[in-house]
């Protein structure tokens, strides 16, 4: 009976994958979006695609699925994830209400 009671508790493990490959496009910036080869105007793309997930989107599940889907590249997943976990910091901030009411968005 502990067999089988091992087999239910098995988490799921990740295997080793090399679809993925990051590409290092420009390595002499400190910038993480220059560095991946990620254009301004990309860049401001996924930081809308970002918003967007967070705001339609329940679990932080859901929001990096509608992410990555929108994402062409590593490239972009990397700082994509970044953003939206940085969001979701300021979002969770106990502070952000305050800041929201003084008008600051930068928060």
């Amino acid at each position: 009976m502990i067999m089988l009671g091992k087999l239910f508790k098995r988490k799921k493990k990740l295997k080793s994958s090399s679809e993925f490959k990051l590409c290092i496009i420009d390595n002499s910036t400190s910038d993480l979006w220059i560095t991946l080869g990620i254009t301004n105007k990309r860049r401001d793309e996924i930081v809308e695609i970002c918003k967007n997930a967070y705001n339609n989107h329940q679990t932080k599940t859901d929001s990096y699925e509608e992410i990555v889907k929108q994402c062409t590249h590593i490239n972009e997943v990397i700082p994509a994830c970044i953003v939206f976990e940085r969001m979701c910091e300021v979002h969770n901030n106990p502070l952000a209400g305050l800041f929201s009411a003084l008008g600051r968005e930068d928060h």
